[in-house]
């Protein structure tokens, strides 16, 4: 039986949205209760070197480190702590507001969209919100491969754009949606794939976790030859899903990114549920894909589907 998207246009947008909603649900909840996004970070930590002074002596000794011969401004006077105190006081609430809009949003609005379709393009706020943590998390740093945040958290604000797309009611933005999900999947598998052919360190580290959980002890040597087989079929499944339509593959791919999120709570304890809902648009996409129904650059299924709208009878 092949799956129809003029069948199931709820479920797909169902599925979109859900998925929007626990991935918004999960960045949300360390802003609420810890300590902030990866963007309300960055604004605290540059407002906190500013405030000190740092600024200008890193600039001298970079100056001196690569031999400028430029002038260099001269350090800042520390200012007040109470000042200091203050200002990152209103960037932690600035964070959190931005924080439960885009939360609301999530939530809101497929509701909103039965009666007003072109406030679909709401959904572009927490796109760009989810963006930038990305870019926020690359320029923190502090792990392996965070320079590679933005595309590899691809599905995660991709989904939001494909919302937009998808609840827009407009049937010439579903071939556009398809390739926004294609790309994001493609994205965030290929750099994840790469990340475990490279032995990430935070990879190693849940796979002895998640075997210590179900008592096997996972030699050094294991561990590596498993991460670089993960790492390779990531790779292939990256190429695969830009470059056919083929539905095993995706839904595969959809149940491989559902494994690997809940692989957090797992082998971090309940906790880490957080982890597992932002994760979700990885195993959510490829399903998306599947429910479009379009193909990719060849197709292996035994049938394409068409989006236009039946005449009226």
């Amino acid at each position: 039986m092949v799956i129809s998207l003029k069948e199931h246009p709820l479920l797909l947008t169902r599925i979109a949205a859900l998925a929007g909603m626990m991935t918004v649900f999960g960045t949300v909840w360390p802003v609420l209760f810890h300590g902030g996004s990866a963007v309300g970070e960055l604004l605290v930590r540059t407002h906190e070197v500013e405030a000190a002074g740092d600024a200008g002596f890193e600039a001298m000794m970079e100056a001196d480190l690569y031999g400028e011969t430029g002038e260099v401004s001269e350090p800042v006077t520390e200012r007040d702590p109470a000042s200091i105190a203050e200002h990152v006081s209103l960037l932690r609430d600035l964070d959190r507001g931005v924080a439960i809009l885009c939360l609301l949003l999530a939530v809101g609005l497929p509701f909103l969209c039965r009666k007003w379709p072109k406030v679909a393009w709401l959904y572009l706020l927490p796109a760009v919100w989810l963006l930038m943590n990305a870019h926020a998390g690359a320029m923190n740093g502090g792990k392996a491969f965070a320079e590679l945040a933005v595309p590899a958290q691809a599905t995660r604000w991709g989904m939001f754009v494909v919302l937009a797309l998808l609840l827009s009611r407009n049937a010439q933005t579903n071939c556009i949606a398809n390739w926004v999900l294609r790309i994001a999947c493609a994205l965030t598998f290929a750099i994840h794939g790469w990340e475990a052919f490279q032995l990430s360190p935070p990879f190693q580290d849940l796979l002895y976790a998640t075997f210590s959980h179900v008592g096997i002890g996972l030699s050094e040597s294991a561990c590596h030859g498993l991460l670089r087989a993960i790492g390779m079929m990531d790779l292939l499944l990256a190429v695969g899903v830009t470059a056919i339509h083929f539905r095993p593959l995706l839904l595969w791919m959809g149940c491989w990114g559902l494994i690997a999120a809940a692989s957090r709570p797992v082998a971090m304890g309940f906790d880490a549920w957080p982890e597992f809902a932002m994760r979700l648009p990885n195993s959510a996409a490829p399903l998306l894909v599947v429910l479009l129904g379009m193909p990719a650059a060849f197709s292996l299924s035994p049938s394409k589907i068409t989006t236009q709208q039946e005449p009226a009878t």
